[in-house]
């Protein structure tokens, strides 16, 4: 089962800042372990692509938190 865990939104000046901060978020893997019976491990992954926002001057990129589950 996939759970959404969380979000967060990246606002850097510039496009390396921004790949820089992705690639750390999504090359590490969360895992929980509760006893014997659940198990559990989530990535953060892109919402689509890098956007401009000129009215803050910023690269911006929307990531989500995926959690699997099992039971």
């Amino acid at each position: 089962m996939r759970v959404q865990r969380k979000y967060k939104v990246l606002k850097r000046k510039t496009t390396k800042e921004i790949v820089e901060d992705v690639n750390e978020l999504i090359q590490h893997e969360y895992k929980d372990t509760e006893g014997f019976l659940f198990r559990s491990s989530g990535r953060w992954q892109c919402l689509d692509g890098i956007t401009y926002c000129e009215k803050e001057d910023r690269w911006v990129q929307a990531m989500v938190f995926i959690q699997e589950e099992e039971e």
